[in-house]
């Protein structure tokens, strides 16, 4: 079955022409959490605002986190939706 957070990453990502792997997952608390590679932060407020119209809860998680491997500092972004 297809969810309504897959549609709507699968959406954002052929009209932007980003998003390389998308991810999917449940969460132990029924919520499920969408991460998109190489969606920039008006592509999850693009996401989350089509979430919010077909009437599901939406949390943005914006985590400011460090990678060893590149060295630097990055913007975590996710969405928490509630179906």
């Amino acid at each position: 079955m297809r969810t309504k957070t897959m549609a709507v990453a699968q959406i954002v990502s052929g009209t932007n022409k980003r998003g390389t792997a998308i991810f999917n997952d449940k969460l132990a608390d029924g919520t499920r959490s969408l991460k998109v590679w190489h969606w920039l932060k008006e592509d999850y407020e693009q996401a989350k605002a089509m979430l919010e119209l077909w009437g599901c809860k939406v949390k943005m998680i914006e985590r400011e986190k460090y990678s060893a491997r590149g060295g630097r500092n990055y913007m975590m972004r996710r969405l928490h939706v509630t179906e």
